[in-house]
C-alpha cells in the first residue's frame, strides 16, 4: 500500500474550547473520553476518529463494501423508494468518525442517514446533505427515535458500552419499519495467531505470546468489569437467534478475521492489514483510561503500550483480529 493510502487516516484537529467538547468530553488518565457513561471508556477525541477511519477502510476490504455482499438485496429492498416507503432512513448506532454513515448517505442518496455517537464526530470528509450526526448515549436514550423510523439499523464495534444486549436489540426492533434490516459487525478484545487461535500465552516468556495481547485481554478484563455484560459479545448472534421467533424473521452471519500489518498472501488482506496495523498502533492509547481506571499501575500500562506499539510497528509477530 502506497503512504498516500494512510494520509487521509492523520490525525485531524479538533477544538478543545467547543461547547458541545466541553460538555460531552472529560480527561480521564491521560485520555479523552465521553462524559456520558463509564460503560464505554475507548477515547473520543480526533486522533480516536482518525484511528477509526483505519479500521473502516480494513473492515470495508474484508466486507467488500459497507456491508456483506449477502446482504446487498435485502439492504436495497428495504432502502427502495415506494409509496409505502417514501422515506428511506438509516441509524448507525455507535458511528464513531462518521465514516460508515457518510459513505452510506453516498451510496444512498435518497435515504435520510442519521449517525448517533457519545461524543461530536470528527468527520474527515464533509457529510452530504442526506446525513446528520445525534449525541446520545445508546442505553437510555434512543426512545427519542419514534417506533418504524429506520429501514437499516447498523451497529459496529459499540457493545462493549451497552449494559442490555436484549433491551437494545428489542429497541432496534421497534425503530425498524417492516422488511427493515439490523447488521451487527462485533469482535472481541482478543487477538489470534497465524493459525487464527486465539493467544493464550500470559507472559513475555511463554511461547506466542504478544505484547498487543497483553494489552488487548487485560482492555477485555477492565471492559467485563464495568459493564457485565460485554461477557456476552460473543454470543450476539446466539441471542439474536434466540429472539428471532418474537422480533426477526432470520438471522444470518460468518466470522471473519484481519491480519495486522501488511503480511497475508491475499493482496486485498495484506492491504486490510495495513490499515489495520494503522488502527492498532493508535488504538494502544485508546485503552490507556480503560486499563488505568481498572487498577493497573500507569507506569505499567505505558510500558504494555510501548511495547505493543513497537512490536506492531517491528512487523514481525503474525497475529489477527476477528
Amino acid at each position: 500500500m502506497s503512504s498516500p493510502a494512510l494520509a487521509q487516516f492523520g490525525e485531524r484537529p479538533s477544538d478543545p474550547d467547543s461547547q458541545s467538547e466541553q460538555t460531552l468530553l472529560r480527561e480521564l488518565h491521560g485520555g479523552t473520553v465521553n462524559a456520558l457513561t463509564d460503560a464505554y471508556l475507548l477515547t473520543g477525541d480526533a486522533a480516536e476518529h482518525a484511528r477509526l477511519d483505519a479500521q473502516h477502510a480494513a473492515i470495508s476490504l474484508m466486507l467488500g463494501g459497507l456491508f456483506p455482499k449477502e446482504a446487498r438485496s435485502m439492504i436495497e429492498a428495504a432502502l427502495q423508494s415506494s409509496g409505502e416507503n417514501p422515506g428511506p432512513a438509516i441509524l448507525d448506532i455507535g458511528t464513531g468518525s462518521g465514516a460508515w454513515a457518510i459513505a452510506m448517505a453516498k451510496q444512498f442518496p435518497s435515504a435520510d442517514v442519521v449517525g448517533l455517537d457519545l461524543v461530536p464526530v470528527n468527520a474527515s470528509s464533509e457529510p452530504p446533505s442526506n446525513c446528520r450526526f445525534d449525541i446520545c448515549n445508546a442505553n437510555d436514550g434512543l426512545d427519542r427515535y419514534p417506533s418504524a423510523s429506520f429501514n437499516v439499523v447498523h451497529i459496529r464495534l459499540m457493545l462493549q458500552g451497552a449494559k442490555d444486549y436484549h433491551g437494545l436489540f428489542r429497541q432496534v426492533h421497534r425503530m425498524l419499519r417492516p422488511g427493515g434490516v439490523l447488521l451487527v459487525v462485533e469482535g472481541p478484545f482478543a487477538m489470534f495467531d497465524a493459525n487464527k487461535d486465539r493467544i493464550q500465552a500470559e507472559t513475555p516468556d511463554d511461547p506466542g505470546f504478544t505484547w498487543l495481547h497483553r494489552l488487548t485481554r487485560t482492555t477485555a478484563e477492565a471492559i467485563k468489569a464495568r459493564n457485565p455484560s460485554y461477557a456476552n459479545l460473543e454470543r450476539v448472534r446466539e441471542f439474536l437467534s434466540e429472539m428471532s421467533g418474537d422480533l426477526w424473521k432470520g438471522v444470518w452471519g460468518f466470522s471473519f478475521f484481519i491480519p495486522i500489518g501488511p503480511w497475508a498472501a491475499d493482496p486485498i488482506e495484506r492491504q486490510a492489514g495495513e490499515f489495520m496495523r494503522t488502527s492498532m498502533i493508535r488504538g494502544t492509547e485508546a485503552v490507556r483510561p480503560a486499563l488505568v481506571g481498572s487498577g493497573v499501575v500507569p507506569e505499567e500500562a505505558d510500558h504494555w503500550i510501548e511495547e505493543a506499539r513497537a512490536e506492531l510497528k517491528g512487523g514481525k509477530v503474525q497475529q489477527y483480529a476477528k
